[in-house]
């Protein structure tokens, strides 16, 4: 009874967060995950999203990945750059299967020597490089869908195609040299087709044909001719078939800062398709997984070194770390 009351006692928007914070200790998804109130960037040309990255880029959310100034614990700070990076970068998969199936065991190393001068090779945003594979995410890279939330929900309703087949598994990893093609009317940017008539003036004609009075008088009975007019046995002309006018390109509000392709991809708008051309990589001082963090800042970094503590298998401490304390 007791526990009635204290939860009838609670306002309403603390009971909202309790129940938001319960779906995510869970698993469940999010019916809203680009609400202001997360301030969380997703991977979504939603006006609100755009408001969170503009928060957390400039406004007061900045002080979250100030960890100089902060007096979280390492493993706070580490869980709290989990946090945020995981909500761009595949926020709709299991926690699990992400570690399981994405993240790699270890970075890819680097290969020569750097220049002097040259800037660092930005290697920590690659571990979200094996994300950047995935059939639904490559359908919203190639701008064909204005979420990857409604990038999955396309494949899914058969609306993607692959190498000429339809597919409906949003999992599926591509390989360099695939072909994707997406039914011009499930793309976001086009508008419904719109179909016009093909003899506008035959149609016209007729209803002024038949209000034309008769000019054979009543008392007079016609005559059988023997004649017979050879164009009135001859069939009637075959109707045109209707002309399907272009889609017409409209851009959403506030879509056009996220509006950008990836250099391994080569997408071509005209059919509505895209080619994989390679895997993502990393080059002195650039980095070709898009992120809205920095790719090599802190915040990567310490979500890196989240997941290489736990294991790639699981929120397990490796063997060497058995029965001791955490910072002993």
């Amino acid at each position: 009874m007791s526990s009635l009351l204290s939860t009838a006692s609670r306002p309403k928007a603390a009971i909202n967060s309790a129940s938001v914070q319960l779906q995510q200790s869970r698993g469940m998804k999010s019916k809203n995950p680009t609400h202001i109130d997360k301030c969380l960037p997703r991977m979504s040309w939603s006006p609100a999203n755009l408001y969170n990255l503009y928060q957390r880029t400039y406004g007061p959310p900045t002080m979250d990945t100030k960890f100089t100034k902060s007096a979280k614990t390492m493993f706070q700070q580490r869980w709290q750059s989990k946090r945020l990076v995981r909500a761009y970068h595949g926020d709709w998969i299991n926690e699990g299967k992400f570690k399981k199936d994405y993240l790699p065991d270890r970075l890819p190393p680097i290969i020569g020597k750097a220049g002097k001068g040259e800037p660092k090779v930005p290697l920590t945003s690659l571990m979200f490089a094996e994300l950047e594979k995935r059939l639904d995410v490559l359908v919203f890279r190639a701008c064909l869908a204005d979420s990857v939330y409604n990038a999955r929900r396309m494949v899914v309703h058969g609306k993607v195609f692959l190498n000429g087949r339809k597919t409906t598994d949003a999992n599926t990893i591509l390989k360099p040299g695939d072909l994707v093609s997406v039914i011009p009317s499930a793309v976001t940017t086009l508008q419904p087709q719109r179909v016009e008539a093909a003899s506008e003036t035959s149609e016209a004609a007729a209803p002024a044909e038949s209000s034309e009075p008769s000019e054979t008088p009543s008392d007079s009975t016609p005559e059988p001719s023997s004649d017979v007019d050879a164009s009135s046995t001859a069939p009637a002309p075959i109707p045109a078939p209707p002309k399907l006018s272009a889609l017409p390109f409209k851009l959403p509000d506030y879509a056009s800062p996220f509006i950008f392709i990836p250099p391994y991809i080569e997408p071509s708008f005209s059919t509505c398709s895209f080619i994989y051309l390679r895997d993502p990589t990393a080059a002195p001082g650039r980095s070709e997984v898009p992120s809205p963090y920095e790719a090599d800042g802190e915040v990567m970094k310490l979500a890196w070194e989240y997941y290489a503590a736990l294991g790639r298998k699981g929120d397990k401490k490796p063997a060497r770390l058995e029965r001791k304390r955490l910072g002993a």
